[in-house]
This record gives C-alpha cells, structure tokens and sequence, in this order.
C-alpha cells in the first residue's frame, strides 16, 4: 500500500476564515480536529471536522471543501474509504485543483480495489504537484514485514524509555497502514510522555525551591512541610494549584482509560474540590459513573455540567442517554429541546432529539429531526441510516431508499435485501 498522508500543514495554512463568530467556532473546530489527527485520535478528529461543516456561511466554500479535505483524509486513517470518496467529491466540487483531495480520493479508490479511478487520481496528484513545484513520487506498497519491523523498534525504544525514538517509529507504521493496535501504542507513549514531562517540571520546580532554601530538607515536591515553609509552593499557590489539578486530571483520565472506574472517580472528586466551577470534571465524573452503572449520581453530574456550560452538547447528549437507557423517554426529549434550542445548529442534537422521538413512536417528529440534522450535516452516514429506516416506518419508500442509498455511500454497512425489498417497494 502506499503511503498515506497526513497534510496537515498545507491545510491549517491555507485554512483562511472570516472574523465573524460562526467561522471563529468554525476554526476551532477544524483545529481541534487538526490536533487530534496529529495524534492519531481519528475517531475524534472525525467529530470534530464533522462540527465544523456546517457553521461556514455561503462565501467560505475554499474553507469548507479543505475540511472535506481533512475529513476525506481521517476517514482513510480509519479505514472508511467510501466516505472519504464522498468527502473528496465534495471538496473538488468547489475547486477541481484541491492536490490533496485527489490524493486522497485516489487512496481511497485503491483500498477499495478501483485501480483505474485511482491511477487517475494519483495522475491529476502529480500533475498538479509538479505545477506547484513540489512533486514527489509516490512510494511504492509497503509489505507486512515493514510495518512490524518498525513496530518492534518502537517497542524496544519504548520499554528502554526513548520516547520520542518510539513515536517515531510507530508512526511510520502508521503511515503504511493505519490500524488500532498501532494507535494504542501510540496514545499509550503520548501519555507516557505527557507524565513525565509533568515529573520533569515537578523537578525543575524542586531544583528552585532547593537553591532558595539551603537550610530545607527536600524530599518531595508534595512534601506538606515544604509548602509551608516555600513562597509560591503552598497549597494555597497558584502553581502548585495548577500543578496539582493537571496531576489529578491526568490521573483520573489514566485511571478511567485502564478501566479503574472507583480510582478515577476519586481523582475526579478531588480535582472539583480544588475547582468545583469544572464543566469537563463534572462531565468525566458523570461518565464514570455510568461505566460503574451509579446513574443517579451520573444524573447529577451531567445536570451540573450543563449548568456550568449551557453549550456542552456532550453532556446533553449522554444524560440523555443515561435517561433513555432506565425508560426516561420524555425526560430525555425535554432535555433535547433544551439543548437543541441552545444549540440550533448541532446535528447531533438534532439526531438524539429524532432518536427519543422513534423510541416514543412518534416518527413524523422524528423524521423532522433526522431531516434537520441531515441538513445540518450531510455526510454522516449514521444519520442517513436513521432517517431512512424512519422513513420506512411510515412507509415513504422512495426517500427511504434514497437515504438509504446515501447511507451505503458514506460507508455505512446496508443489508442488500433491505435495499432489494425498499427496491420491490418503490417500483
């Protein structure tokens, strides 16, 4: 296979917004999403670019078909490769010289087995490179043997602690061919790195505290008598405030991520006795407790995350979960309502609100939100699926098919004798 691509930098600097409010959370979307797919998170990269999509106002087609882009290239990463055809159509549709989307339409079409459209597109790739000065040759298929080669280097640098060596590593495996297991390892060395940048600037701290205090005993960053006695080092300071939240944070999500569901809530408890007013603590700690089945207090920590933030769509979305999992069905719908009409523009809302809807039967008004998140967000083969089984509740047939249709197109797996029977149907 070759080598896939990641562009992010002809992407973040061609990604030119307008000033206006909409395309700032636009952008922010977008970057996010830029930061996540530099880290190999693609699942959330995907979220993110999806956000962004429709916040761009009729004059920012170039920005929005370079996060078609984005999108078409995170798609890749996961192995969804219709989509990402999907994506790239979408983007060239604006601007048919987009070099990166017709690298990755012509990745795409390779990994589902259309050599001729993906020798064409790899064609217009290069011809549009060598336009722009910047032409380089597509290397040729990487064997099975190189990816573990660099997967085992990244190992044994990762268990001799040469962090930055073992990244490296994995992420030339990554870049032959995305798979999950080399994403673990990966995400696994990012935190590894990230905690012990946190020890390396509890020693450097120490160092100082040391320097100033020659008559101290200096055992531990955390030692109670050293607070005291050092300026700037109580419990009370700012930094060892800080330094203490971003510890116990770290270590809550550590301790969630190995599935240490009654450790993590402790962390995440402590974090909101230092900072109560924590909307992302109080939305952790709700998801804690789901996984440890507490839903009343998962309730209560959601309720207190939209309180704080009336815009954390996330929260919405999984205390509307949790309300439709114990049969809360008109509870969940009233709380929908109420993020959607903080959120208008979410279609993710808008989907959960028509998922609420179905559960209760009611599917004309389930319909109307599919079809508005649909709008909102037209390529998420998720909503497409929904609206079309919908549809074929109330016997539409033909526009039942037709999302079905678009639903396959975006890579989501379809039933050919459901299609077959929607086909007899609408004849």
């Amino acid at each position: 296979m070759k080598v896939l691509k990641i562009t992010l930098i002809f992407l973040v600097l061609s990604f030119v917004l307008s000033e206006s409010c909409i395309a700032q959370k636009a952008e922010e979307y977008f970057q996010r999403g830029i930061g996540y797919l530099e880290t190999r998170l693609i699942n959330e990269a995907i979220a993110e670019f999806k956000k962004a999509l429709p916040l761009f106002e009729e004059g920012q087609s170039q920005e929005k078909a370079e996060v078609y882009i984005a999108l078409a290239n995170a798609y890749n990463w996961r192995g969804i490769y219709k989509a990402a055809i999907a994506a790239c159509k979408k983007a060239i549709e604006t601007n048919p010289d987009l070099i990166y989307a017709h690298y990755n339409l012509g990745f795409a079409y390779r990994e589902e087995g259309k050599d001729k459209l993906s020798a064409k597109e790899f064609a217009i790739y290069n011809k549009l490179l060598k336009q722009e000065g910047e032409y380089i040759e597509i290397p040729e298929k990487s064997t099975l043997d190189d990816i573990n080669k660099y997967i085992t280097l990244g190992d044994n640098y990762f268990k001799e602690g040469k962090l930055d060596e073992a990244i490296s590593e994995y992420k030339k495996a990554l870049e032959i061919r995305p798979r999950d297991d080399i994403l673990n390892k990966l995400s696994q060395v990012y935190r590894e790195k990230r905690l012990a940048g946190k020890t390396e600037d509890k020693s450097a701290i120490m160092d100082t505290a040391t320097a100033d205090t020659k008559t101290l005993k200096i055992d531990s960053f955390a030692d109670e008598k050293l607070s005291d006695k050092i300026p700037g080092l109580g419990g009370s300071g700012k930094m060892s405030q800080e330094t203490s939240v971003d510890d116990l944070l770290i270590t809550g999500t550590e301790y969630y991520d190995k599935g240490m569901l009654a450790e993590a809530i402790e962390e995440f408890k402590e974090v909101l006795e230092i900072d109560p007013d924590d909307a992302e603590t109080r939305y952790n700690l709700g998801n804690a407790y789901v996984d440890k089945e507490m839903f009343d207090e998962a309730v209560s920590a959601y309720k207190k995350a939209i309180e704080l933030n009336p815009g954390f769509i996330d929260a919405y979305i999984n205390l509307g979960t949790v309300y439709l999992d114990r049969g809360l069905i008109d509870d969940a719908i009233a709380l929908y309502q109420q993020g959607a009409k903080l959120n208008p523009d979410d279609a993710y809302l808008c989907y959960y609100l028509g998922e609420a809807y179905c559960d209760k039967q009611r599917y004309e008004k389930a319909i109307i939100k599919f079809e508005k998140a649909v709008s909102i967000n037209p390529m998420d083969a998720e909503i497409q699926y929904r609206l079309a089984e919908t549809y074929y509740e109330t016997e539409q047939f033909d526009l039942a098919l037709e999302h079905m249709r678009s639903a396959e197109e975006l890579g989501h797996p379809v039933d050919q004798e459901f299609i077959d029977n929607l086909e007899k149907k609408t004849r």
